[in-house]
């Protein structure tokens, strides 16, 4: 990996943790990364084929409730949103190497819909689902490699059934560049 994209992942990393630095009046108006978090029910997209060490699930399966195993909580959402805001740097990677796959540096457009069937258990999501902007449907490596970034994230135990949260973001907010 070359010093430049270290830097440039240094900084989307750290986006929030790098108050002393200067940033342009451009630069300070964009958010890095937009996240939108939704709870409930997960998209209509259907699941691909598995390549990846995370299942994919169908959104649109019943869902067994068995009250008799587990309480009625409510996971923390605000637990759930800080455990993938910590994901933002693996995400970072994936954008990275799929650059690196392509041999660009252009930034790559369009928004993810990240879908994460939550275990109350809390260990690792009972799956995740990727939803990729147009053009990037045949991205393979790319979505399996964020499938397995949100799937990563150190999400809440509560006892209670099982729930899907969707986060959706923009693919790469590309690198801001501070001079001073």
């Amino acid at each position: 990996m070359t010093s430049a994209r270290l830097v440039a992942l240094l900084i989307a990393a750290s986006f929030v943790t790098l108050p002393a630095c200067k940033k342009s009046e451009e630069a300070a108006k964009k958010p890095q990364r937009k996240l939108e978090m939704r709870m409930g029910k997960a998209s209509s997209a259907t699941p691909s084929p598995i390549t990846a060490n995370i299942a994919e699930f169908d959104p649109n399966a019943d869902i067994s409730l068995d009250m008799e195993n587990g309480g009625n909580e409510m996971p923390d959402e605000f637990a759930i949103q800080q455990a993938f805001f910590g994901q933002f740097e693996a995400i970072g990677q994936c954008v990275f190497d799929e650059h690196d796959r392509r041999g660009s540096d252009d930034q790559l457009p369009g928004d993810v819909v990240i879908a994460v069937k939550l275990n109350p258990a809390g260990k690792q999501p009972f799956g995740v689902n990727a939803t990729m902007p147009e053009g990037f449907e045949k991205a393979t490596k790319l979505k399996d490699c964020l499938r397995e970034a949100a799937a990563a994230a150190p999400y809440p135990k509560w006892d209670g059934q099982p729930r899907i949260v969707e986060f959706e973001f923009q693919l790469d907010p590309g690198s801001v560049w501070v001079e001073e």
